[in-house]
């Protein structure tokens, strides 16, 4: 069962860990006043162009990303909160969050405004595969709250993880 073998290779996240990571965090501005650091946050390392209108994103993760509360058909999960997966174990992060996570590059006011207008222009025009991860990625065990708030037990990606994803249907030009 894919969900069980799961469980067992999240391991717990060390003091040490969440402090070199909040230290990456507030490096790269995803720490606010309080010292909390946002989920999910990525840099882009590059871009390769796959043919006319379809590019590859080449990411690493600099904050923990969680799995998604939902599945593909926007059923909600129960805890702990787990990666879908496809048969053979591999980690699916679904196209609907990479398209998600560049309209909010596109939204912050922190992001340099030439960077900003990209990541809107190839968010409104582009289509995201999902991001399939190899089975024996490592995942940490996180609590992240849920909509009312709650704690609620995940398994996440830990800062430094890569990740590529095919983006087609921007146009060439801005428009």
């Amino acid at each position: 069962m894919a969900d069980g073998r799961a469980i067992r290779r999240m391991r717990v996240v060390t003091p040490e860990e969440a402090e070199e990571w909040r230290a990456l965090a507030r490096q790269y501005g995803f720490v606010n006043e309080q010292g909390d650091f946002a989920l999910g946050r990525f840099v882009f390392e590059k871009f390769g162009l796959e043919r006319v209108g379809a590019g590859r994103v080449y990411v690493r993760f600099i904050t923990p990303v969680p799995a998604g509360l939902y599945t593909e058909d926007l059923q909600r999960k129960g805890p702990p909160i787990l990666f879908d997966r496809t048969a053979e174990g591999q980690i699916i992060i679904p196209g609907r969050w990479w398209q998600s996570s560049f309209e909010r590059f596109g939204e912050d006011p922190a992001v340099p405004a030439d960077v900003r207008r990209q990541a809107a222009r190839i968010a409104h025009h582009g289509r995201f595969s999902d991001a399939v991860l190899p089975a024996d990625v490592e995942t940490i065990a996180i609590l992240v709250p849920d909509e009312k708030g709650e704690p609620v037990p995940h398994e996440a990606l830990p800062p430094g993880t890569r990740a590529v994803i095919l983006v087609e249907g921007v146009p060439d030009q801005p428009e």
